[in-house]
């Protein structure tokens, strides 16, 4: 059992040479129980025995997942109430294992996707063989009553079956799961509901997983975009009293790349005392990205189309994220020149009663609109006291370190910075920015200050380290990650290896296959 891909809690594992999870068993994959003592057996890639409880119980007592020593049974998946079932979901692999299969019985093929984001490896077709017997033909995902004439309706559905967990396999490979899951919720509202309340718990297992997200109007309530947004709360800008600068998000990211933002950036360093300026990008999901935030997840990592128009709920997620920066507290003026955006913009910088001035330019990136835009700005930074490049950078480096480790960034913010934004920025010896990581890639030197400072580490087999660490070199672990963390490798008790994880704490244990740790430096 060796895991190829994640995304939310779905595994992508192969079982052997030519059978991979999530799967479908088939009704001749059963075998019925010879005595009354054990539920029989299962047939996956080799023949796995069923706990011994009957399948049906009621779903409304525990336990939910019933085991044996390589699977475990989620009881009613198919009818479990949405709250409920996220509860079970949360502690599937603390009861199950990552050794285990999940499997859950006799569900409908729309609430495969979202099961399989929820852990779930299995699936039967048991569904399908019900509704063929009474007409219905499958057609991804979505039942549809047959109107013609079908020789054998049930293969049929079988094999369109099997192209539908193919495609949930290739979702997971490719990191779209997420997207089908949004589709199927459309069209299936229980979906819709569990796809609600499972942002908490998906938050909480991991969102960091440098996946392109292709955003639609979903997209506000998607793990990684509200855990970007959480992490955002405690933010402060580099220094105090500057002026804001809202701009328009750009289609390339990260956005100090693209052509518009080097003519924004371009003209506004022909202002004197242009360094008191700070650069906040505008754009749904999101909402509020900082210029030194630009390359974190999932700044750098989505798409979606533009139409120039906000509709209530993505005001209203500005309105709050405004309300959670305080804008008047730590800025003296703003400047809004965000395009189609900036009436929204001004109007929700004038509740929280900060100064602002908006250049009322439609299209910001031309000729008259880099004029407007650089006449403000010089309005606004009028009178306001010079600031230099080196506390300029130690300001944005302050803010980039909180926002990447929380309570455990006091190693890089007490170190000697230097630099600057957006690829020369470093702490010390500790840590530079890569845009591998996403943000400050650490460095041995780096890695050890982290373990010191209460950071997560993997104790690793006594073995020459010389490429990425596998999950059979495991031996235990240290502190708490999300898949997408750094992660420090010790030997004998010394730091040999920096890199990103690719697994859980508790999946590099139970493992003994698979990419655990993506290795950067050596020591």
């Amino acid at each position: 059992m060796e895991p190829l891909a994640h995304e939310g809690l779905a595994r992508l594992l192969q079982l052997d040479e030519s059978l991979q999870t999530p799967c479908i068993v088939f009704r001749n994959d059963f075998e019925s129980s010879a005595d009354l003592k054990s539920g029989g057996t299962i047939k996956i890639g080799k023949s796995l025995d069923l706990p011994p409880r009957p399948l049906g119980l009621d779903s409304s007592k525990a336990p939910y997942l019933h085991l044996s020593d390589e699977i475990a049974i989620l009881d009613n998946a198919h009818s479990l109430d949405p709250i409920k079932l996220i509860e079970i979901a949360s502690c599937f692999r603390s009861e199950a294992g990552y050794s285990r299969l999940i499997y859950a019985p006799a569900v409908e093929p729309s609430d495969m996707p979202i099961l399989a984001y929820l852990g779930v490896d299995v699936f039967d077709d048991l569904n399908v063989e019900l509704r063929s017997a009474t007409g219905w033909a499958l057609d991804g995902g979505s039942w549809t009553k047959s109107k013609m004439k079908v020789k054998d309706l049930q293969s049929q559905n079988q094999e369109e079956l099997n192209r539908w967990i193919l495609k949930i396999r290739n979702s997971i490979m490719n990191g779209t799961l997420r997207e089908l899951v949004e589709t199927t919720s459309l069209h299936n509202p229980r979906v819709s509901q569990i796809l609600h309340h499972s942002t908490p718990l998906l938050i909480d297992k991991g969102a960091r997983r440098n996946i392109p997200i292709r955003a639609n109007n979903l997209s506000l309530s998607h793990p990684s975009v509200i855990d970007f947004q959480q992490r955002l709360s405690d933010y402060v800008p580099p220094a105090e009293q500057m002026v804001l600068l809202v701009l328009p998000c750009s289609a390339r990211k990260p956005y100090f790349k693209s052509s518009s933002h080097k003519r924004f950036y371009n003209t506004i360093r022909e202002v004197d005392n242009y360094l008191n300026l700070h650069i906040i990008s505008i754009t749904s999901p999101l909402g509020l990205v900082p210029r030194e935030l630009e390359f974190c997840y999932p700044a750098a990592h989505y798409d979606i189309a533009v139409t120039g128009e906000w509709n209530a709920s993505e005001i209203q997620m500005m309105r709050e994220q405004f309300s959670r920066l305080e804008p008047e507290k730590h800025y003296s003026k703003a400047v809004v020149h965000a395009g189609s955006s900036s009436e929204i913009v001004t109007e929700l910088l004038n509740e929280r009663g900060l100064p602002t001035f908006n250049t009322e330019s439609k299209k910001p990136s031309s000729f008259e609109g880099l004029d407007d835009l650089q006449e403000a700005v010089r309005t606004a930074l009028e009178g306001l006291p010079h600031l230099n490049s080196k506390d300029r950078a130690k300001g944005e480096a302050l803010g980039l370190a909180k926002f990447q480790y929380g309570k455990l960034s006091s190693f890089l913010t007490s170190s000697e910075i230097g630099g600057r934004m957006p690829y020369k920025l470093k702490c010390s010896n500790l840590a530079s920015i890569s845009p591998t990581v996403g943000g400050f890639g650490l460095t041995l030197a780096g890695a050890e200050a982290y373990i010191d400072n209460g950071g997560p580490s993997v104790v690793a087999e006594d073995f020459k380290l010389v490429g990425d660490l596998f999950a059979v070199g495991v031996k235990s672990y240290d502190g708490y990650w999300v898949i997408g963390d750094q992660v420090a490798i010790k030997q004998k008790g010394k730091i040999t290896g920096i890199g990103i994880a690719k697994m859980n704490p508790e999946e590099m244990l139970s493992m003994k296959r698979g990419l655990a740790v993506e290795v950067r430096h050596h020591a």
